[in-house]
């Protein structure tokens, strides 16, 4: 005998309990993720209307009970990744479906500020929670690796671009790891590109101090086009609306631009060898895997060449402190 089907579920949003036979504790297991992560509930309450829409238009003339029941499945899928994953990793992920808008940065280029994002209070972040949130985040393997080719692929093709344009000079590496995380494609899922992604937002601490009219001013010109930048009042604006110590002036624009572009090939280089190195990982017989490596979808790559597994050790040696890299190692014997 099953019990009769209520459509006004004990949590807006979520679907009836009594669909699912595990539904009751999905519901309980979620509310206690919630209530750890709050920032992600926005995100679930929009997926699941999302999903029960395009449920609804599919499953026409079905009973409501298949409905509930197959959102029950997904929200069973997204707890298991999201469960599977370090704490911190999911309150990065959450912040980053919070306030990172989806879209084109490019098609948004100085346009209004209407345009851009809310972006989170600069007064939450402060060195102490920095330096714990790396560690934290670093600890686990799959975000070491991340960390690698940030530092292997990222790193020395932006400094070279910065130092190709000295009136750049004076904008911090935080800024330009600020821009690229706040202009990367938002995921509940762990994939090369969002462990990437996280690893860059743990290093720009100093960018969420800044304040937010000069962070929305400078994703406006990091995804701004060389064409949008001749005789432009609104450059003005936005220039003056950048820090003043980053001395960046409109006659500065196009550099600052093309180091952007520079800046989002190198992201590419990186993510690409996360997901190479991350094949390596995961094919074969190895042993069980946990954390990010558990769950890290994998797009369609060759494993890494036996070059960039040495690289990988090389930088572990230089990071003897983060157990994330023996941790990494251990996984590739």
């Amino acid at each position: 005998m099953t019990r009769p089907l209520r459509l006004d579920s004990i949590r807006p949003g979520f679907p009836e309990p009594s669909a699912c036979p595990d539904g009751a504790e999905l519901l309980e297991r979620w509310e206690s993720l919630l209530r750890k992560v709050p920032r992600l509930r926005p995100w679930v309450g929009e997926m699941l209307g999302q999903q029960r829409v395009l449920l609804v238009a599919r499953l026409e003339g079905q009973p409501p009970l298949i409905i509930e029941r197959t959102l029950w499945q997904e929200l069973a899928r997204w707890l298991r990744d999201f469960e599977a994953l370090p704490p911190f990793a999911v309150s990065a992920i959450a912040t980053t479906l919070q306030d990172e808008e989806r879209g084109s940065r490019e098609a948004r280029a100085l346009t209004g500020a209407e345009d851009v994002p809310v972006l989170a209070d600069a007064a939450f972040h402060s060195p102490e929670r920095a330096v714990s949130e790396m560690e934290a985040l670093l600890s686990d393997p799959a975000f070491a690796l991340a960390f690698h080719c940030v530092e292997v692929r990222l790193r020395p093709r932006l400094a070279s671009a910065v130092e190709a344009a000295p009136s750049l000079s004076r904008v911090p590496e935080s800024a330009w790891f600020g821009l690229l995380h706040s202009s990367a494609p938002a995921s509940p899922l762990l994939t090369p590109d969002v462990a990437v992604a996280l690893v860059l937002r743990v290093l720009s601490s100093e960018w969420m101090t800044m304040p937010a009219e000069a962070r929305r001013a400078a994703l406006r010109l990091f995804g701004a086009h060389l064409s949008e930048l001749r005789g432009s009042a609104r450059l003005d604006r936005l220039c003056r609306s950048l820090p003043p110590a980053w001395g960046l002036f409109p006659e500065s624009a196009p550099d600052f631009v093309a180091v952007s572009t520079q800046a989002r090939l190198a992201l590419g280089d990186a993510s690409r060898l996360c997901n190479r190195i991350a094949a390596s990982v995961t094919s074969g017989r190895r042993a069980p895997r946990r954390g990010g490596f558990a769950l890290i979808e994998v797009g369609g790559a060759a494993p890494a060449a036996p070059e960039e597994l040495e690289e990988l050790s090389q930088t572990a040696r230089k990071y003897l402190g983060m157990a994330g890299f023996r941790r990494l190692l251990a996984l590739l014997r």
